[in-house]
């Protein structure tokens, strides 16, 4: 079923759309072994060899114990036995057994090919030294965060420590000499990954080769089970938004952070294509971004910045979060799709007009906080009624608790003084703004308003929410769209917390003007 990017339908969400496989993985998640008692022969694969015959771990000898029916023949009988309270336990939970390659470091060396190496990450790179060298501690930092907001991993039989092994390529050709990419990865653009191994190209920004580097590693670690159902947009925008880190002046890494500038984070530019997507057409619904496919993601940037952008839009609305959050830790087995659906609720075109209005004012230093808003049904006016409502300016739209008719004349007024800004000193402004400063075209401060039009099959509805109309402390309109008015005092969405004080909004029904045949 078509759904056009004009008209959002509901009840034509297709959740089954949302069970599309992951990408940047050529191989479903290995399955854990069945139970067994398990004997290791050789040394855990997250070892260093130091010669080419250690080059392939040697694979575990398994030993199962016979069931009482195998050694018992009087047993056999079919007849209902004791069930003894171990049978009753809950059977524990492994992750895979570490089954990645051995590598003799010293032949890598003279490929020109090094080894750095820390608890989690066992990295082989042709780049920059004093670049490798500091990958590992930023991984070891991000562990913990990871561990956070996924749950920590179980064990694995063996009792080793869950460890990746990346490889970055500054050469590509000599990692293939060096036969550490398997054939399944011919094709890398930018990074794969496949169970806990990682293969990515050097990036020439910095900050951009930690991202990816980050995302990877989240690929590896948050898919190591086995029966991953997430969706792929779940899946890539989730590793974006943890890979999207800043380092404080201490050094200490935050992860799962808005980008505020575009110097710190060179190379990453999600926003931007979200900007200039939204330029020159209507942004995507959340249904487009969540039927994004695997191929949707091979070269293709813009795909990685809307699942970005719409995980970003879960993990900080006050409404999803929580619940989004939760997901993180359900990623296995059937029911995800309904774990979404759960999560988003039965308002759906609740949530597709505050993602539209979200990734319509996305930019750098985004204020989730301050700015996602929160649908309050208004109501209706009879002629000559009023209704006021005060309209804070550290908050982005507001509610004004009227309902408005299209066609009907309304006016508003506004009254009160806020402050914009503290520095270089208070800004002091009314409902009409400051002239010397402003944003979107408009002067900081400026009451503007928003109709958010009732459900119903107008194509044009998407472009009447938003759609954002100035009004200043004295205005006077026609309704063009029947639905519940907001409000918001102008100031771009990443100076929303240096406000202080509020304007108090009225607006009044005003009686219909009479035509010249009425008045004949």
């Amino acid at each position: 079923m078509h759904v056009s990017r004009l008209e959002w339908k509901p009840n034509s969400l297709l959740w089954l759309c949302l069970l599309l496989p992951g990408c940047d993985t050529d191989a479903a998640p290995p399955r854990a072994a069945e139970e067994s008692e398990i004997v290791v022969t050789s040394e855990p694969a997250v070892s260093t060899a130091s010669t080419e015959s250690q080059q392939q771990p040697q694979a575990p000898q398994i030993k199962t114990e016979k069931t009482k029916t195998e050694t018992d023949p009087d047993k056999a009988s079919g007849e209902p036995q004791p069930v003894s309270p171990m049978q009753n336990a809950e059977q524990k939970v492994y992750r895979p057994s570490d089954q990645r390659p051995l590598h003799n470091n010293q032949r890598l060396a003279l490929l020109g090919i090094e080894c750095y190496e820390s608890s989690h990450l066992k990295l082989y790179t042709d780049i920059d030294p004093e670049q490798a060298k500091k990958l590992p501690a930023v991984l070891e930092q991000a562990y913990p965060a990871l561990q956070k907001y996924f749950g920590p991993l179980p064990p694995n039989r063996e009792g080793t420590e869950f460890q990746v092994t990346g490889y970055i390529m500054q050469d590509r050709e000599r990692f293939e000499k060096a036969d550490l990419i398997p054939g399944l990865l011919a094709q890398i653009i930018n990074g794969r990954h496949q169970g806990a191994q990682f293969w990515m190209n050097a990036q020439t920004e910095e900050y951009y080769l930690k991202h990816l580097m980050l995302h990877e590693y989240t690929h590896c670690y948050s898919m190591i089970m086995e029966d991953i159902s997430a969706p792929v947009w779940y899946l890539e925008g989730i590793a974006e938004s943890m890979a999207t880190h800043h380092v404080g002046a201490d050094g200490k890494i935050q992860f799962n952070v808005m980008p505020h500038n575009k110097n710190d984070f060179g190379g990453l530019g999600r926003i931007s294509l979200i900007q200039d997507a939204v330029k020159s057409a209507p942004p995507r619904t959340m249904l487009e971004v969540m039927q994004l496919g695997p191929d949707d993601f091979v070269d293709a940037n813009a795909s990685y910045a809307w699942s970005w952008a719409l995980s970003q839009f879960f993990d900080k609305h006050p409404q999803y979060q929580a619940e989004f959050r939760k997901l993180a830790r359900q990623m296995q087995g059937s029911g995800f799709t309904e774990k979404i659906k759960a999560m988003i609720g039965p308002d759906l075109l609740a949530a597709n007009d505050a993602w539209l209005l979200f990734v319509r004012n996305l930019q750098p230093g985004y204020d989730s906080e301050r700015a996602m808003i929160t649908f309050q049904p208004g109501k209706d006016l009879v002629i000559d009624a009023s209704v006021t409502q005060e309209i804070t300016s550290d908050r982005g739209w507001q509610s004004s608790g009227v309902h408005v008719t299209r066609g009907e004349t309304y006016s508003v007024s506004a009254t009160g003084m806020f402050t914009l800004a503290q520095k270089p000193k208070p800004w002091q402004s009314t409902a009409d703004g400051i002239t010397f400063q402003y944003f979107n075209g408009q002067p900081l401060g400026r009451l503007l308003m928003m109709v958010r039009p009732d459900p119903g099959n107008d194509p044009t509805r998407m472009q009447t929410l938003l759609r954002v109309y100035p009004q200043g402390s004295q205005a006077t309109w026609m309704a063009p769209a029947t639905g519940t008015l907001y409000f918001r005092l102008n100031d771009a969405w990443d100076s929303l917390d240096n406000n202080e004080g509020a304007v108090q909004v009225t607006v009044t029904r005003q009686p219909q003007p009479q035509s010249n045949t009425a008045r004949q």
